[in-house]
């Protein structure tokens, strides 16, 4: 399959998007202030937001009828993938596993090279970093972990830039890119 043409960028939901680092049921989120702006500078610079995230609630029994759908069109998200497992359960959807990166391949034919991957833990660095993506953590949430304690656990991967929050990663990314 041929790359897909267009720019593409995988966002991180909890933590990134906005929230807490865990939460319980998916209806305790809540967007921070400049996550609808983010999403929308990208699409206006002809970027294709994609949502990956990590959602055990579903695994828990603790998901109840959340419409992720329904939240992800109203920030903004042109896709998303979500892995419904716990981490006991060794998928290869969880992050730190590239599963649902992959999954995002196989339907649009992507090239990683030219993909950003905007996350603010350590999971989310080695899975845009495992498949070439070009990584951006943000300093929201787990950020200060991801560069601290954390950092050893994708000590291989180098960010292309360290942003603020979501909208200056996206604000970085628009400026910045080249593809």
């Amino acid at each position: 399959m041929s790359a897909a043409k267009g720019k593409f960028v995988f966002i991180d939901r909890d933590g990134t998007m906005g929230g807490l680092p865990y939460l319980e049921h998916p209806w305790e989120y809540e967007p921070y202030p400049f996550t609808r702006e983010a999403f929308s500078l990208l699409r206006e610079n002809g970027f294709t937001s994609v949502v990956i995230t990590n959602q055990a609630c579903f695994a828990r029994g603790k998901a109840g009828d959340y419409d992720f759908a329904a939240e992800f069109r109203d920030i903004g998200a042109d896709d998303w993938f979500i892995c419904p497992h716990d981490s006991a359960d060794g998928c290869d959807c969880r992050k730190p596993k590239p599963g649902l990166l992959l999954q995002a391949r196989e339907k649009y034919g992507m090239d990683f090279e030219n993909t950003y991957m905007i996350g603010d833990r350590w999971s989310d660095m080695v899975a845009g970093g495992s498949v070439g993506c070009k990584l951006v953590p943000v300093m929201t949430c787990k950020g200060p972990e991801t560069f601290g304690a954390d950092r050893e656990k994708w000590a291989e991967y180098e960010p292309v830039y360290a942003a603020k929050d979501l909208l200056d990663a996206a604000k970085w990314i628009v400026a910045n890119d080249i593809t």
